[in-house]
């Protein structure tokens, strides 16, 4: 449903349901029984109903949009992943995320581009044990890769020079710790980080030269892990690229 309040705000809301169809795992040895063995192989559909709504707002005379929206979805034996002694299943389990975003994007002068967008995630994945057979209670964790805020900031600059264009930008992005694997160990969290980035650009006559900075910070998040604790007693880790400088020459045709 969409609503007009004017020429240059729209309100929108809506109730969808999807579903996701069920399959089976494949039977290695270390997920097929810390899982839960033979009665792991099948998982269910997953059945999402989302509830949304949201605004689309353009100020001074276009130069400025904003994009706002909330949303809370259920879900019904949601498929989530369950990485367990050196391979994954998935198991279902019911599941509820709800959250919000904004996006601003302005050109306020001739040149100039400014972009922000911020991101609230708070999310649960319900009823998830430790291990097949475990003692302990079973327990409601964050699903993986699932950072509760995230934000993103951007200034271009462009302007006519030396019979060309030149281009000057920076960038930043922020996210808050979260983990990677759905039992939530402690040896299993990514922190949280800050990463910058800047670049200037030169064109004319379809040629682009560009000398860029990526990670200034030289921030070292993770972007990938893996648990091999019932392997070698450690983690398996990849992470994001250190600071390093580029300069690169494009031509278009």
């Amino acid at each position: 449903v969409t609503y007009d309040m004017s020429d240059d705000l729209m309100l929108y809301g809506g109730v969808n349901r999807g579903v996701k169809a069920g399959s089976y795992n494949a039977p290695l040895l270390g997920a097929f029984y810390g899982a839960g063995g033979p009665g792991s192989l099948p998982y269910d559909e997953e059945v999402l109903t989302s509830y949304e709504g949201g605004f689309k707002a353009t100020l001074g005379d276009g130069l400025t949009r904003i994009n706002g929206s909330v949303f809370y979805y259920d879900y019904a034996d949601y498929q989530a992943f369950l990485f367990v002694g050196v391979g994954g299943v998935v198991i279902n389990r019911d599941a509820d995320n709800y959250g919000a975003e904004i996006e601003i994007q302005s050109s306020p002068v001739p040149g100039l581009d400014l972009l922000f967008n911020a991101a609230y995630f708070d999310a649960t994945v319900k009823d998830v044990s430790l291990r097949n057979g475990s003692p302990l209670p079973s327990s409601d964790v964050d699903p993986t890769y699932a950072p509760e805020f995230q934000a993103t900031g951007l200034i271009r600059y462009a302007f006519d020079a030396l019979g060309g264009e030149i281009a000057v930008q920076a960038d930043v992005s922020y996210s808050d710790e979260y983990y990677y694997n759905l039992r939530n160990f402690d040896a299993d969290k990514f922190d949280s980080y800050t990463v910058a980035n800047a670049l200037i650009s030169y064109e004319t006559n379809g040629w682009t030269a560009t000398l860029a900075a990526r990670n200034l910070g030289d921030e070292r998040p993770g972007v990938q892990g893996f648990d091999l604790a019932t392997l070698c007693g450690c983690n398996e880790v990849a992470y994001r690229a250190p600071r390093y400088y580029s300069l690169s020459l494009r031509k278009d045709f």
